[in-house]
């Protein structure tokens, strides 16, 4: 309680880091109150013809698409499915690449080196070439996409624990540790994580975002959840063959993407001035 406390006050002190937890405070509320802020919520999925690509009105704050469906609400509803897909595709990540990186930075043998060389394959390969040619492969749909991002993410969290797990065995705490005789998951679990733990929530805060952009570009390029699913990087395609006329269609998902991704950037920052005392810059200069 007393750390929530303390990140809440350095936070409220620090604007950009502030404004990144209030965009990401609006996303939230956004997804979970869908279905009370939307202006037409049982439109989202349906066609209206006689209303499609209508401009910005009183009626339709952000206009409508091609189907007639109002653009505002489908915004409102694709928040679930960014939340849902890059909140499940993180925690698979974390789930999978911290474990790796604590057994293979605390042990120096040939399973260590053996998880590195998995890790620095996955790594060798662009993250967004490989996410596309496995959801490629596997089809479009959101299981496929959380699919494709765990397993190009992994790696990320597996090279970063492993060098903090190294780093950490060379300080005095864990040296007595090991030389009073406590075992090695003992050692990793109660001794290293705890104290290598802020670096994890940095990357995986400033992570959520970099998933959310790619989901997105999955989505556009038609590898995302299928029509008529309100996601926004699908959202975007389908306005290309309208442009320049119904600039809004474009505008409103785009928009929503970027500060979204921007709420995490700013966040992960100044998580990190917080908790890595070797990055932290004045807030008040």
């Amino acid at each position: 309680m007393k750390t929530a406390l303390f990140l809440l006050r350095k936070l409220a002190s620090d604007r950009t880091a502030a404004l990144g937890a209030l965009l990401i405070l609006m996303l939230v509320v956004a997804a979970i109150a869908a279905p009370v802020l939307s202006t037409h919520p049982g439109d989202v999925s349906e066609f209206h013809p006689p209303e499609r690509l209508q401009g910005p009105s009183l009626e339709h704050f952000f206009g409508t698409d091609r189907m007639g469906s109002d653009i505002y609400s489908r915004i409102l509803f694709g928040a679930r499915i960014t939340i849902s897909i890059a909140v499940i595709a993180i925690g698979v990540s974390v789930l999978i690449g911290v474990p790796i990186g604590l057994i293979a930075g605390y042990y120096r043998n040939w399973v260590s080196d053996a998880l590195m060389r998995v890790s620095d394959v996955f790594l060798a390969v662009p993250q967004i070439v490989l996410a596309i040619a496995i959801a490629q492969t596997l089809g479009p749909s959101i299981e496929n996409v959380i699919l494709a991002l765990s397993v190009t993410y992994w790696p990320f969290w597996a090279r970063l624990v492993y060098s903090e797990t190294r780093s950490a065995l060379n300080e005095t705490y864990v040296e007595a540790s090991i030389a009073l005789g406590a075992s090695p998951w003992r050692v990793m679990l109660l001794h290293v994580l705890p104290n290598i733990s802020s670096s994890v929530i940095v990357r995986t805060t400033i992570g959520m975002g970099g998933t959310i952009l790619t989901a997105a570009t999955l989505g556009f390029l038609g590898l995302g959840p299928p029509a008529p699913t309100p996601e926004w990087g699908r959202m975007i395609a389908e306005s290309r063959e309208f442009l320049p006329e119904a600039w809004w269609y474009a505008t409103a998902p785009g928009l929503a993407i970027f500060l979204v991704v921007m709420g995490f950037n700013l966040l992960g920052d100044g998580l990190r001035d917080i908790l890595d005392p070797r990055t932290r810059r004045s807030v008040d200069g």
